[in-house]
């Protein structure tokens, strides 16, 4: 039952503020002190979980054999922080661009993200290495093959498909300060724009000794391009950035998740506790914006307290 005591306006804009922001319901209703605790504590421990888990805890996937994220529905109660992953799960969904090949290393057989772009002008960091000679010279000759070195490479990758036609280029600076131009000639292998703690192992470029270990990134995508310097091929493998908003809260593949639990332990499921409670609080805050306070307020006068009391 709602007290007179406080005026809770329109107890149903209350409630539903109280659920798009913790507190902003009761910041309506100027209950100034609850607002602050509500807002402060319930996102405090919201986005301590989120952090402990390096911001990868909260996403929305429904698949079938028993791949689902039922606990999102305890941490949707947090309001618009977790409603934006409903948002990046259709996203991820849309089918992907088949005109390019996609990294399937963390996706098995199946191909669920947002597809390549068509256009791509982007920071690249990675790796060169022209092919053998006698590979790019003319297979047939009887040329020994030399192992050609390899080398750090950054600079700006650009490509483009129009009417079925692909172009592309990489103006670059390698590790000896030496300036290179080279054109993509063949279709880049690359993962999809929209995607989460994906696999950004060099693979094709590796050198003798270095040690295999598998690297995963949020901001970064995976990229491996065949290039030609005029008579002479080769290849670059590296990675372009990922914006903030193309991973934040996007569905977690099985072997990312795997990577993370193994890598975080104990502290991913810790993250996850945090991020539902944090949104089961929300909800005992939203139906106090909604019904008011459940006893009372500490003022009352010992009559008062009597006549409220049932007759023995």
């Amino acid at each position: 039952m709602t007290s007179p005591k406080v005026d809770l306006k329109n107890r149903w804009l209350a409630a539903v503020l109280a659920f798009l922001v913790p507190g902003a319901g009761h910041l309506y209703q100027r209950r100034i002190f609850k607002s602050l605790v509500y807002f402060f504590g319930i996102l405090g421990m919201f986005f301590s979980g989120m952090a402990m888990s390096e911001w990868t805890v909260v996403y929305w996937k429904w698949e079938g054999g028993g791949n689902r994220t039922i606990g999102y529905y305890s941490q949707v109660l947090v309001g618009l922080p977790a409603l934006s992953a409903r948002c990046q799960a259709l996203r991820y969904t849309q089918p992907p661009i088949s005109e390019f090949q996609i990294d399937r290393r963390l996706r098995d057989d199946r191909i669920k993200g947002s597809g390549v772009d068509h256009a791509l002008d982007a920071r690249f960091t990675g790796r060169f290495r022209y092919n053998p000679k006698a590979e790019s010279i003319a297979p047939e000759a009887e040329v020994d093959s030399v192992a050609e070195p390899i080398q750090e490479v950054t600079g700006q990758i650009r490509w483009r498909r129009e009417d079925g036609i692909f172009t592309g280029t990489l103006e670059g600076i390698l590790g000896d300060g030496q300036s290179v131009s080279l054109a993509i000639f063949d279709e880049p292998t690359i993962t999809p724009r929209v995607f989460a703690h994906g696999e950004i192992t060099l693979t094709e470029l590796r050198r003798d000794n270095e040690k295999s270990q598998r690297e995963f990134s949020n901001s970064l995508r995976y990229v491996r391009c065949d290039v030609r310097d005029g008579e002479r091929v080769g290849m670059i493998e590296g990675t372009v950035p990922r914006q903030f908003w193309d991973w934040f809260q996007v569905p977690l593949e099985d072997k990312a998740l795997e990577e993370i639990h193994g890598r975080l332990g104990r502290r991913f499921e810790l993250a996850q506790v945090f991020t539902w409670i944090a949104g089961l609080l929300n909800l005992l805050a939203i139906w106090d914006a909604f019904e008011g306070p459940a006893y009372g307020y500490g003022d009352e006068d010992e009559d008062e307290l009597a006549e409220g009391e049932p007759a023995a």
